[in-house]
């Protein structure tokens, strides 16, 4: 038990999953484009062989079937980001993991190596982070519970990212490279496996 992925995800719930996206396509096209996201994570942190658990914001069958592979299912707890994902920590070292890299559903670039490479990344530093575009991260990672890094932070903001580094520029860092999170449309349209995929479900 040394190791451990926590994935955050929402239930795929129609009007309240990818709306800025939805408000460009529809409601029922982003709830798709996030199903497909949902799915990617799953497939991804599978194929990892690394022990997973999901941190979902509600009961919800198709998302708990999503991730079966999961040891557990646990309820999200918090008012915002930040204590969920403090929150989740906290639970994880009280669970003895040595190693937590906690992750959203939100990046269609996600691969294996990805993860694995934050874990050896661990070994030799503080904590790990994969930095977005948008100026927060996909991904963070660490050795030893610091809840202080989620306090005061500017949630879903192009600060993220900075104000957390300042929370912990005294500690050894490794960062991963920088990614796009499917935030937009246009993010979709980058992103062209994903694409394809939304072109055969709704343009042909």
């Amino acid at each position: 038990m040394s190791s451990i992925i926590i994935v955050l995800a929402k239930a795929p719930i129609l009007g309240e999953v990818k709306t800025r996206i939805g408000k460009n396509i529809g409601m029922d096209r982003s709830k798709w484009i996030y199903e497909q996201l949902l799915s990617h994570t799953s497939n991804v942190t599978k194929k990892t062989k690394i022990m997973t658990v999901l941190f979902k914001n509600r009961n919800n069958e198709k998302l708990e079937n999503l991730f079966k592979h999961s040891v557990k299912s646990k309820l999200q707890l918090g008012e915002n980001l930040g204590e969920k994902m403090a929150n989740a920590f906290q639970w994880a070292f009280k669970k003895k993991y040595k190693k937590i890299v906690l992750i959203g559903t939100d990046l269609w670039t996600l691969n294996e190596k990805i993860i694995t490479d934050s874990f050896k990344l661990l070994d030799k530093c503080d904590l790990v982070i994969g930095p977005s575009y948008d100026g927060g991260y996909f991904l963070i990672g660490m050795k030893n519970l610091d809840e202080n890094i989620f306090k005061n932070i500017p949630w879903s903001t192009n600060n993220v990212l900075e104000k957390t580094i300042l929370k912990i520029k005294d500690r050894k860092i490794s960062f991963l490279e920088i990614a796009k999170d499917i935030d937009s449309f246009s993010d979709v349209k980058s992103n062209l496996s994903l694409l394809k995929k939304y072109n055969k479900k709704f343009m042909f």
